[in-house]
């Protein structure tokens, strides 16, 4: 296929991978995620927030619209376009879920209003363009090639409050 770049859909490596301690409302504790921005051959962005079973703050669930907004702004991702997927590895004999996250986005560019949709394995193998076996790796296996150069996929970056 001419201007297309062949690719494997199963081998695709996230543009950024990071823990990621989220914004919090008052009076609750910052909630910390990990963070694995796709992007695919048409252009479009897949994020992935994974919770971590590490996490004693608040949830992904809780605070996705703010995530969401957070990311759109120190990432530059289109609204329109980028997919939202909130991933729950297994746990307790309970298999991983994964949920498409969809927003009302106001003029100012601030998430709200998030409503859930329930993901099957392929469905979420062919948005993210990775394997899920590849989800398992360790944070920090691999360095990622980012827009600006080589990001150390052991960072953790801070969102604002």
């Amino acid at each position: 296929m001419q201007g297309h770049e062949p690719r494997n859909e199963g081998t695709m490596k996230p543009l950024h991978d990071y823990f990621y301690r989220f914004p919090h409302e008052h009076l609750r504790v910052s909630g910390r995620c990990r963070v694995r921005i796709y992007k695919r051959n048409n252009g479009t962005h897949t994020v992935l927030l994974t919770e971590l079973n590490t996490n004693s703050g608040e949830s992904i669930a809780s605070a996705c619209d703010r995530i969401a907004t957070a990311l759109v702004a120190t990432r530059g991702l289109n609204l329109k376009t980028t997919r939202w997927i909130q991933h729950d590895p297994a746990h307790d004999d309970l298999p991983q879920v994964f949920d498409e996250v969809k927003f009302t986005w106001d003029s100012n560019n601030m998430a709200s209003d998030p409503q859930w949709w329930r993901l099957g394995d392929e469905q979420a193998e062919a948005l993210i363009g990775d394997s899920l076996s590849a989800l398992s790796r360790r944070l920090g296996d691999l360095e990622f090639q980012t827009e600006g150069g080589t990001e150390d996929a052991g960072n953790e970056t801070e969102g604002a409050a």
